[in-house]
């Protein structure tokens, strides 16, 4: 009997990525990068500024283990590397689209976030994780909505908005490591549903201001109401992901982008949105946070 089409080894790498959804997004999104990056600035821009690719490496690693936007590297670096203040956080959020896309789906593959989160108590949350993510997505893009086009913004400096913001976060992360489990009870549609949205609108108003916070309010909330480390960071890394895409494409004028730098830097931030959840395993979530407690604080000394 002749074969049937697809039954050589091509067929079966087909059927093998068919069954297998997110790595073959995975794959994707690298693709879209290299005919991106083709059409850019090309080998001969890499050689040059080669040293960018280890600034998307670093802010990816960060933000992909802990739910902390890679913004808390990238704007910093952008401030000295003397980017116009009014392209730092688009270009920034442009980066975040492949680095916190490949850490999204990279948990998602791993099957890090189950449908139903577990509570350390064995206990089953009502509100699902794709209820978690559909509850605050939509309150993040109003929130960068009105943080950006709708004006909502202090008339500040964008470093002096960062300080302000990034020393709040960093509070908040060491709340997590130092405050006990406020709840073991499963995550309902009442109540947390309410703080679920308003995470998001404070969150995303963050994002549309300096590029970060909706990831890092959403993982701590979680951590907070008892879920583990892992879940929380995957979720936070899923929403921000979400986030960034959805902003950039839906309101592209919303922020000024340098599309070249974007492009040097975001084969960095893929690998490291990659490699990010094997590093959360490796090193652990304990010491993971008190390397970004101590970036936090370090990095708003350089603007």
């Amino acid at each position: 009997m002749p074969p049937r089409p697809g039954d050589g080894a091509s067929g079966r790498a087909v059927a093998r990525f068919a069954a297998r959804p997110f790595d073959a997004a995975r794959l994707g999104l690298a693709a879209l990068l290299l005919v991106l990056f083709a059409q850019g600035p090309g080998l001969s821009g890499l050689v040059e500024q080669w040293w960018l690719v280890l600034v998307g490496l670093g802010g990816a690693l960060v933000a992909n283990s802990t739910g902390i936007g890679g913004g808390v590297v990238f704007v910093p670096a952008f401030d000295v590397l003397a980017l116009p203040e009014d392209r730092i956080v688009g270009t920034s959020l442009l980066i975040q689209c492949f680095g916190m896309s490949m850490g999204a789906l990279t948990y998602l593959s791993r099957g890090s976030i189950p449908a139903l989160p577990r509570l350390e108590d064995g206990g089953t949350a009502r509100l699902s994780s794709a209820g978690i993510v559909l509850t605050v997505l939509p309150a993040a893009l109003v929130g960068y909505w009105l943080a950006t086009l709708g004006g909502f913004r202090p008339d500040w400096p964008l470093a002096l908005i960062f300080k302000v913001l990034s020393l709040g976060l960093l509070a908040a992360l060491l709340a997590t490591q130092f405050a006990r489990v406020l709840t073991h009870r499963p995550l309902a549609m009442g109540t947390d549903g309410a703080m679920l949205c308003l995470v998001g609108l404070i969150g995303g108003a963050f994002v549309g201001w300096i590029s970060i916070g909706v990831g890092e309010l959403l993982a701590i909330y979680l951590m907070l109401r008892g879920l583990r480390a892992v879940e929380a960071v995957g979720l936070a890394v899923i929403v921000t992901a979400l986030c960034v895409v959805l902003a950039r494409i839906g309101l592209p004028g919303s922020q000024g982008v340098e599309v070249d730098v974007a492009l040097l830097v975001a084969p960095g931030a893929l690998l490291g949105g990659f490699l990010a959840p094997f590093l959360l395993d490796y090193v652990g979530e304990t010491r993971v946070k008190w390397f970004c407690a101590f970036w936090i604080v370090v990095s708003p000394m350089f603007m």
